[in-house]
């Protein structure tokens, strides 16, 4: 390959069809003396030889004449066709090693070879002690996810879930504290393979069933994280809340707090009745909806199990619950775990949300980035629509792994939002196969990866069900 012209952080390369070994997203370095550029391979395309288009014209009437016995003692057409199937690799410039920001190295002496993604990332230097491996040359650091904002999306069936899966399991094994809101049972299998006999996690991993073998105790709900359900997930008016606070304050202050006591408190408090109303609904609503309990010696397992300081995969299956109890629970896990981690009762923990867009509101959404990393959240978003997500999210995210999206609305989102340039993520994105991944943030050094996701041993659900169906054969019997 040769250096053909160079236009801003547009880097033109040619090279001959037969010599071409480059995929959408690959890396290759143009060395000139101690100057280096790492550039990234994003389209391939015919070059523009001059007379081609006459030379093909011609060669299509001579196609109609038959074969023809060529006399071509010297080789020259092999040389000739050669140069007329030449490619343009366009590539960006991602950054310069060992020279000037601005470097225009020799067309003639550069050589150009292919990059491999621990060159780029230099995860060779690296111990591979406590690394995380993604692809077959990819290590991440997990420090890289802890203390970070990560979003992980892309189309369905791209390969999403499956990354977060080995995601959380390798952050578990490195003796981190992994809490998932599992949407549809997918992380409830992990502790074993898939021959039958127990993963790395096994040991490690627990999975609550809320409003079945998780029961919330009512009495151990503060003011604040009531305050907060009532207003964010069932959506109590301020006036409202203010007379349910002195409500729970009566009941606290009479004895232990349960629902009973809150009904018979706001009953019998002097208040105004459409306010009255309003509170008891929505305490109705809460005991409906089966995730909390009067029990006396009750404890909250999940904040239990969360106080461990060994690596521990908590799973919330919420495969069972409605819209408004995913809410419910959300809102509450949420703000307890603000709670226990601002007085230090927590230590720091990572949060993967799978189908993050259909049950974490804006108002969190803003809290969870803004300040709930500040005190010991890290949060995994994982959504198959990237135009949900706020755009504040986009400018906070630390990193970004994007499966196949062919939307371009949602390419554009991401454009608009992310450090990549919008010809890169449209020229990558669309042509990504099923387990590929764009990688964009702390994790690959701040520079746009491309990768093939390993397969895991692990025994995981979410795989789309279908129904096979055997159609009754046509052929008339006798």
């Amino acid at each position: 390959m040769r250096i053909y012209r160079k236009a801003g952080d547009r880097v033109e390369l040619i090279a001959l069809g037969r010599d071409l070994d480059l995929e959408r997203g690959e890396y290759v370095l143009a060395s000139d003396g101690n100057s280096t550029l790492v550039l990234q391979v994003i389209d391939v395309e015919y070059a523009d030889v001059p007379g081609a288009l006459e030379e093909t014209l011609r060669e299509l009437t001579t196609d109609a004449l038959g074969d023809l016995v060529r006399y071509d003692p010297m080789d020259v057409e092999s040389h000739v066709r050669a140069v007329r199937d030449s490619r343009l690799v366009i590539t960006k410039l991602r950054k310069v090693i060992g020279g000037p920001s601005i470097s225009l190295p020799s067309k003639y002496a550069t050589k150009i070879r292919k990059a491999s993604p621990h060159e780029i990332i230099g995860t060779q230097s690296r111990s591979r002690i406590d690394l995380i491996q993604l692809g077959e040359e990819v290590l991440i650091d997990p420090k890289d996810i802890e203390g970070s904002v990560t979003i992980v999306t892309g189309r369905k069936e791209s390969g999403k879930s499956h990354l977060a899966k080995l995601l959380s399991t390798s952050l578990v094994a490195n003796g981190y504290v992994v809490l998932v809101f599992d949407l549809n049972g997918e992380y409830v299998s992990l502790g074993l393979t898939k021959e039958g006999g127990h993963s790395d996690v096994h040991d490690r991993l627990v999975t609550l069933s809320p409003g079945l073998d998780y029961l919330i105790p009512i009495h151990s709900v503060s003011q604040e994280v009531l305050a907060d359900v009532m207003t964010f997930a069932l959506g109590l008016p301020q006036t409202s809340l203010r007379e349910l606070l002195r409500a729970c304050r009566d009941a606290r202050e009479r004895g232990r707090l349960s629902l009973r006591s809150l009904y018979r408190a706001v009953s019998t408090a002097p208040m105004n009745e459409s306010v009255r109303d309003a509170i008891l609904n929505r305490l109705s609503t809460l005991e409906s909806s089966g995730l909390f309990s009067d029990e006396p010696g009750l404890h909250d397992r999940l904040l239990e199990e969360l106080s461990t300081r060994h690596g521990r995969l908590m799973v919330l299956d919420m495969s069972c619950l409605g819209p408004l109890q995913r809410r419910i629970l959300v809102e509450y896990v949420l703000s307890c775990l603000r709670e226990k981690l601002f007085t230090g009762e927590l230590d720091p923990l990572i949060l993967f949300a799978e189908e993050a867009h259909l049950y974490l509101r804006e108002t969190y959404w803003e809290d969870v980035v803004t300040r709930m990393r500040h005190i010991g959240i890290s949060t995994v978003l994982i959504t198959n629509q990237p135009d949900s997500i706020p755009a504040l999210i986009y400018r906070q995210a630390d990193n970004v792994f994007a499966f196949n999206l062919r939307n371009g609305t949602d390419i554009e989102h991401l454009a608009r939002n992310l450090d990549v340039d919008a010809e890169t993520l449209r020229a990558i994105l669309p042509n990504l196969e099923k387990g590929q991944v764009l990688v964009w943030g702390k994790v690959v050094r701040y520079l746009p990866l491309t990768f093939k996701v390993l397969n895991s041993c692990l025994l995981t659900r979410g795989e789309t069900r279908r129904r096979t169906v055997q159609r009754e054969s046509t052929t008339p019997s006798g």
